[in-house]
């Protein structure tokens, strides 16, 4: 296995850390933790950022008890959510410095300072930056960054990241003063398109990414992201619009939606899911049917309707056909029972395709973010980390 790498992805409710590399490609994972942070971060917002750096100081050092290791954390790549991301294009050249004309990483990261000193507004800033392509003399084009071959020049094309200024300086602080040095941000949708790309989808698909609070909607074309926005609905909302119909806690809200989700099968009896007392006093029992009639007012009345005009807004520049592309569905509630028929009835014009982890140890979709940080981080491609002081990842330690 290449060096071990540890991504740490802060969201609107978990802190998760995956550490891992490798193998002829493919990310193989060492250990993975996780924190809840619900109430402590809303709709991207940082409400208290005491509590969370608490919580990623523990996550600092990952004990491993099968092997008696201590895994010390110093430097990682950050997956964080899209707030207010924008997204650019830059073209820049730079002249070749070996006197032999044979291009070294100097010459990429040179070229790449001079995308990150793009002017950007005041209240924004660069968070990362990814190469399309590089162009060397006589027309050759190359994906990789060209390391060894010979040119005067290089030229890149590549996509900038920017954020508000206010958010990914938050974000990083917070990882940061737990003690972890941030050598590259990754925004969510990337790392999914990386992701993505690896596993056999499409050049151009719309990528939805169903979280608890927040539900981002990438366009993404060529395998990169072009432009995102977000809807602030989730599965929290699903949660909470169940716990309002039948007036139960929304923690038996949450049970119900997570155990049962939409009944699909026709049963021979109708058990009972949970007895609460509606609005008259009396006590009601509340079947599957009902949990399916509740689901299916939230996925019609609201969701669908909230992503629909999200992407009609979204997309009003381009072309209508753009708005039957295939659709990408990832994300921790995109494993609600039921979800898959509901998203397909809606949107049968268009391919819809379910995104799910296919690495050992890491099954459920809502660690894709960080499989894609993790290909991002162990995948050279002259990227903005370059441009930072590099120390060591990760520590073993014999407990």
């Amino acid at each position: 296995m290449e060096s071990r790498v540890a991504i740490v992805e802060i969201s609107n409710t978990y802190v998760r850390v995956i550490i891992g590399g490798s193998i002829d490609g493919e990310p193989v994972i060492i250990q993975k933790a996780e924190r809840p942070i619900s109430g402590l971060i809303s709709r991207g917002e940082v409400l208290d950022e005491q509590k969370i750096v608490a919580i990623l100081s523990e996550l600092k050092s990952i004990d491993d008890e099968k092997t008696h290791l201590i895994y010390e954390i110093n430097d990682v790549t950050l997956v964080i959510p899209p707030v207010g991301l924008e997204i650019y294009e830059s073209e820049k050249t730079t002249n070749v410095v070996s006197p032999s004309s044979i291009i070294d990483t100097l010459d990429i990261s040179n070229v790449i300072s001079l995308v990150q000193k793009e002017p950007i507004e005041s209240d924004k800033v660069i968070v990362d930056i990814i190469p399309d392509y590089f162009k060397l003399d006589g027309d050759r084009y190359s994906i990789e960054p060209p390391i060894g071959d010979t040119s005067n020049q290089v030229y890149v094309h590549a996509k900038v990241h920017v954020m508000l200024r206010k958010y990914a300086d938050t974000f990083k602080r917070l990882v940061e003063s737990a003690g972890m040095r941030v050598r590259r941000i990754c925004v969510s949708p990337y790392a999914l398109s990386v992701y993505a790309r690896k596993h056999g989808v499409s050049k151009d698909y719309i990528l939805v990414d169903m979280g608890a609070q927040v539900t981002n909607i990438t366009l993404v074309g060529n395998h990169a992201p072009i432009i995102s926005t977000h809807i602030l609905v989730g599965g929290n909302d699903l949660s909470f619009s169940i716990a309002e119909k039948f007036n139960c806690s929304v923690e038996d809200a949450n049970k119900l939606k997570e155990l049962h989700g939409k009944f699909e099968r026709e049963l021979a009896f109708k058990p009972s899911l949970l007895r609460s007392t509606n609005p008259e006093g009396i006590e009601v029992d509340l079947y599957p049917e009902d949990l399916n009639h509740a689901i299916d007012l939230f996925f019609r009345d609201n969701y669908f309707k909230q992503i629909d005009n999200a992407l009609m807004t979204m997309l009003k520049d381009y072309p209508p056909e753009v708005l039957k592309l295939p659709l990408v569905i990832c994300g921790g509630f995109s494993k609600l029972h039921g979800l898959e028929a509901l998203v397909k009835e809606k949107y049968a014009e268009q391919e819809v395709i379910f995104l799910d982890s296919d690495v050992l140890g890491i099954r459920h979709p809502k660690y894709l973010p960080l499989v894609g940080g993790l290909m991002c981080a162990t995948h050279y491609k002259g990227a903005l980390s370059d441009q930072r002081n590099k120390v060591n990842n990760i520590e073993r330690v014999e407990r």
